[in-house]
């Protein structure tokens, strides 16, 4: 069985594919590969590599701000908003999952 740790405790990863686990259950690597699929410039591929020398998890990838990634050295701002939108949409696609599809009344 595939094991990770995340937070000192291990889990499984059977059965928990990066696409079907919460964001915030995802490692440092999933997080990466999660950037990996959806970032082909060289430069979002610098990215990948800042998420693992900052050890950013799924927890940690939905409390990143714009005053985060400068901290982390992530310029210009343009792409900064860019990798904050790519975390919106996953956050937005994963309640749509759990909502089945629909879209809130207004």
């Amino acid at each position: 069985m595939d094991t990770r740790v995340q937070d000192g405790a291990e889990t499984s990863l059977e059965g928990c594919p990066t696409a079907e686990c919460p964001v915030g259950q995802w490692t440092v690597v999933e997080v990466g590969a999660w950037l990996a699929m959806r970032c082909g410039t060289r430069e979002l591929v610098e990215l990948v590599e800042l998420v693992g020398e900052h050890a950013i998890s799924g927890r940690v990838l939905l409390r990143v701000t714009e005053g985060t990634l400068r901290r982390m050295g992530v310029a210009p701002r343009s792409r900064r908003r860019e990798l904050l939108g790519l975390r919106l949409r996953q956050e937005l696609e994963e309640l749509l999952s759990i909502t089945g599809g629909e879209h809130p009344p207004r």
